[in-house]
Parts: C-alpha cells; sequence; structure tokens
C-alpha cells in the first residue's frame, strides 16, 4: 500500500475552496488556528461548479463536517463515516487497515466560517504502483489525454486489494474486473491485484449470466500477461462450474434464470432496443468464450468441440437466412451488441466480419461504457482504425472527452447521463487497454509474454511511443510515419511482426512488414 501526502496552505477570509486537481481515495486534516472556540465548516467533494462544490442527487461523495475548534493551532481529523453500499444484500470491500480508518473519493475541500492560516492535508492510498512501468504518448494530444486519464482512473482505483466496481457499491464484478484487470495489465507489472479479485469471484460469483462466463477470460488474460501457472490450476478445480452448464435449454443454448440472469448491457437504456426472448444470442456467444478460454488453458478438445457446438447452434438458431445475427430466436432485430459478440466470439464467419464491421461503424458506439471495451475491440481488430480513433477522442455523449468536460478525473459508471452513476468506475477505462493494444499493437501470445505480437492499427498517426510492461521487462515501440518501428524486446520473449520472429533486442522494423 502506497501512502502520499499533499498539502495546500492558504490564508482564508470566511471562505476558501482547495482544489487536488484530480480524485483520490483518501483522509483528509486540517490545521487551524483561532483565538477563541467556535464552529468551522468543512466539506469533501468530487464536483465542483462555480466555484463550490456539489451537492446533487446521485453516488459523488460530498461529506460535511462541522468541527468545534478550539483556542490556539491544532489538528483536526476529517470524519468520514463508515461506508454503506447501495447493496448491503452483496459482500462488500472493506478499506484497508493501513488508511486508519474510512477512506472516502475527494479532489476538492472547502472551509467555511473561518478567518486566518489553514493548512490543508490530503492523504491519498492506493495499492503499490510504479507510474514508470508504461508510457504512451503520441502526434495525437487528444489521444494523450484519454490514455493519461484512463491510466489514472485504474491507479486511483487500486486501493481495496480488489478490483471494485466502484464507489456506489464497493464490490467485485466479473464485468468490471475484465476491463480493469486489462488495463492494470497495460499499466504495471503488479498481478497480486488480478490474483485477489479471481479468488474472491471463487466464493462470490456475482448475477449476470455473461458476467459469470467472463471468469475463464479474466483467468486465460492472467496467465497470458502474467505466466502464473501455479494460481490458474489452482483456479482449474472450481472454473467449470462458471461455464454454467446447468442452464442449458436446448442443443446446448443456455438461458437465465432468476437467480442467474442475462444482462446483455447496463443500464438498460444503452441496450440499442435489444430484443429479449427465452434465448438470447449475446450470453450464448459469451459462452462460446468461455468454452474457447477452457480449451485455452487445459488444451483439453472436449471444451473447444463445445463451444464449436454451440457456435453452430447459435447460427442455425438466430443467424439461419439472415445477414446479421438476431438477438433472439425470431426477434428481427440486430442490436448492436449482437454484432460486436458475433465478431468478439468468434461467431461470424470470415466473409461476415466486414459487413459486421461496417454495420458497427455505420451504428456508432451506441452502448455502455462496459460494453465500449468490445466494441472498441472489435473495431481494433476488424475495422477501421480511423473509425477506432474518432470513438476514442470524440466529444459525443458517450466519449471519454464528455467525462473530462463534467469534470470528473476519475473514468465514470455510465456516460454522464444518469446522475445516480458514480465517478469511480474503472470499467469505464477501456482505452487504458485499447490504446496499448490496438493503437500500438501489443498483446500476448503465449503465458508471460514468452511470445508477443506486434500488430498496430493504422489510425493516421505521424508517431507513437508505447512501453508496455511485462514479466521480463518492458516492451519498447517507437514509430514515425515514414520510418517504421523501432521494437525492443526484453530477455525471455519473443516478438512476432508480420509472421516473423524477433529475438531479444532492438530491431527496427519497416511499415511494410505489416
Amino acid at each position: 500500500m502506497q501512502k502520499i501526502v499533499e498539502v495546500q496552505k492558504s490564508t482564508i477570509s470566511s471562505y476558501q475552496l482547495f482544489d487536488f486537481g484530480k480524485a483520490a481515495y483518501g483522509t483528509l486534516e486540517v490545521e487551524l488556528s483561532a483565538d477563541f472556540d467556535h464552529l468551522v465548516e468543512v466539506v469533501i467533494g468530487e464536483s465542483c461548479a462555480n466555484g463550490t462544490i456539489l451537492h446533487e442527487h446521485g453516488w459523488r461523495t460530498f461529506i460535511l463536517n462541522r468541527i468545534n475548534i478550539r483556542k490556539g493551532t491544532h489538528t483536526y481529523r476529517f470524519e468520514i463515516p463508515d461506508f454503506i453500499p447501495a447493496y448491503s444484500v452483496y459482500p462488500y470491500l472493506a478499506t484497508p487497515l493501513e488508511c486508519g480508518g474510512e477512506i472516502a473519493p475527494f479532489r476538492y475541500v472547502e472551509i467555511n466560517h473561518y478567518y486566518g492560516e489553514a493548512t490543508v492535508r490530503r492523504t491519498v492510498w492506493h495499492d503499490d504502483w510504479n507510474d514508470s512501468a508504461s508510457h504512451f504518448e503520441s502526434s495525437d494530444p487528444e489521444l494523450n489525454k484519454i490514455w493519461e486519464f484512463c491510466k489514472y482512473s485504474i491507479k486511483a482505483t487500486n486501493v481495496f486489494g480488489c478490483y471494485i466496481d466502484g464507489d456506489r457499491e464497493r464490490q467485485p464484478y466479473e464485468g468490471d474486473a475484465f476491463i480493469n484487470q486489462l488495463g492494470h495489465f497495460c499499466c504495471d507489472s503488479n498481478y497480486n491485484t488480478a490474483r485477489n479479485t479471481i479468488d474472491f469471484f471463487e466464493d462470490h460469483p456475482t448475477w449476470p449470466v455473461e458476467w459469470r462466463l467472463l471468469t475463464p477470460l479474466l483467468i486465460r488474460d492472467y496467465l497470458y500477461y502474467s505466466g502464473n501457472r501455479a494460481s490458474v490450476d489452482r483456479w482449474l478445480k472450481w472454473l467449470p462450474e462458471r461455464l454454467l452448464a446447468s442452464l442449458e435449454v436446448e442443443n446446448g443454448l443456455i438461458a437465465g434464470n432468476d437467480k442467474i440472469r442475462d444482462i446483455v448491457d447496463w443500464p438498460q437504456e444503452e441496450r440499442d432496443g435489444y430484443v429479449f426472448g427465452k434465448i438470447n444470442f449475446v450470453p450464448n456467444a459469451y459462452r462460446c468464450g468461455a468454452l474457447q478460454a477452457m480449451y485455452e488453458l487445459t488444451a483439453d478438445p472436449k471444451w473447444l468441440k463445445q463451444s464449436q457446438l454451440l457456435r453452430e447452434q447459435l447460427r442455425k438458431s438466430m443467424w439461419n437466412n439472415t445477414l446479421l445475427p438476431q438477438d433472439s430466436p425470431g426477434a428481427d432485430h440486430t442490436a448492436v451488441h449482437s454484432a460486436i459478440f458475433a465478431l468478439y466470439f468468434g461467431i461470424a464467419n470470415a466473409e461476415e466480419t466486414q459487413l459486421l464491421s461496417d454495420y458497427l461503424t455505420q451504428k456508432g458506439m451506441i452502448c455502455s461504457v462496459y460494453c465500449a471495451q468490445y466494441y472498441l475491440e472489435a473495431c481494433g481488430r476488424y475495422g477501421s482504425g480511423k473509425h477506432l480513433l474518432q470513438c476514442l477522442t470524440g466529444y459525443g455523449e458517450r466519449s471519454w472527452n464528455n467525462m473530462l468536460q463534467k469534470g470528473s478525473t476519475i473514468s465514470m459508471e455510465g456516460w454522464g447521463k444518469n446522475p445516480m452513476q458514480d465517478w469511480t468506475h474503472a470499467w469505464g477505462a477501456a482505452p487504458a487497454n485499447i490504446i496499448p493494444r490496438f493503437i500500438a499493437g501489443i498483446r500476448p501470445t503465449a503465458p508471460g509474454f514468452k511470445t508477443f505480437l506486434l500488430d498496430p492499427t493504422d489510425a493516421g498517426l505521424e508517431h507513437f511511443t508505447m512501453k508496455h510492461p511485462t514479466p521480463n521487462g518492458a516492451i519498447e515501440v517507437v514509430y514515425s510515419k515514414g520510418n517504421g518501428y523501432e521494437l525492443t524486446v526484453p530477455e525471455g520473449s519473443a516478438g512476432i511482426v508480420g509472421g516473423k520472429e524477433f529475438l531479444p533486442g532492438r530491431h527496427h522494423i519497416a511499415d511494410m512488414i505489416f
């Protein structure tokens, strides 16, 4: 656990707003002087307008203390009340003992009804983090800004020992963890939080069908990034349960029930009019991906066979004689989500990928910040690099720039339309992994980066530099238009570029190899 103390001082005439620049989980102390005992009002918060902290309905921090200050100069600890989750029926994560009390995410501090010198000390807490482990910079300042925003979002929320779904509930969900973990792996080579989170899911699976099915993918990514086979072997003892064979209803297809429910996307208004049936395309596509991941983890052909059979049934029941996959049998509707996951989990045939890619580009990123992960990845793998860059750097309602314009310094739970969502949700930080994995194109192809792929997307950048952490040291890629790539491969790894292997060392690679 890392502890950082930030100090600001000011002479106050009745009222002062202190701005620490970025929101962070922390505690607060104020040092105040008085000639007589009296009340002073101190407020902490995440959002601000017109020089004062906002107190609006929703889940952004707004905590007010009235402190009875005594004559003389004294230091007062700001009391943060015990955390109460939005849904107390679920297990939430307690504040680490090292923090010495409750913590809350805040950026601003107000002191009111006070005259004199004031010293404000914010103590910020986060798990071990190496800022220099990763670096990205490019010819596009907007892309650089989004990278820094999302990288910081991963760092700032990594304090509870497991990946959380934000300060509204403060619990791990597989859907959140999938995005958070990938971002963490691309920004730092600390794999402890990921391991703790997967351990947590052994006893605490969550309710969405799709998110339980993400568990094999979480473990596969953990193996490929960390190289830690011992933990994977331990998890394999309970992992088959997450394939949800108990939900099979016909021909290997699954259907949710009252306890384990199909979610497709969240919140509901981000589902692009998805037509639900008893059996749905999206959760079954996830199951194809889960079975494929089980094969990659175990090399047991039975999982691959099950995945292929399910894919055939999925195509037969919801893609038969149609150009696009249907949301459910007979739905006659293709939400953007059905197209995304048809590509993402390999349900589409090779000749259909261009049609689906064009469909996604035409529809646009009309989904939640969660599903944006998969939309962007589908664009990175099959679509236009320039469209991917536009999605990452745009200024529309569904954009990371919109989060920044609203004043958030940590990615939001949603795109900002719903005030009930929190401002501490790393599932909204997809660019932290999309930029390294698809703009720069660095992706492991064997456990622990024994081999990795360099396959950058042509986004039209004039130049970029990417430093990517691995257990063996950093992979570094420097690109400039007309000069190609300088690739540094660390010891213990080999880079695969255009089908060619590059051993440890520094290599110049011309553009035409891709």
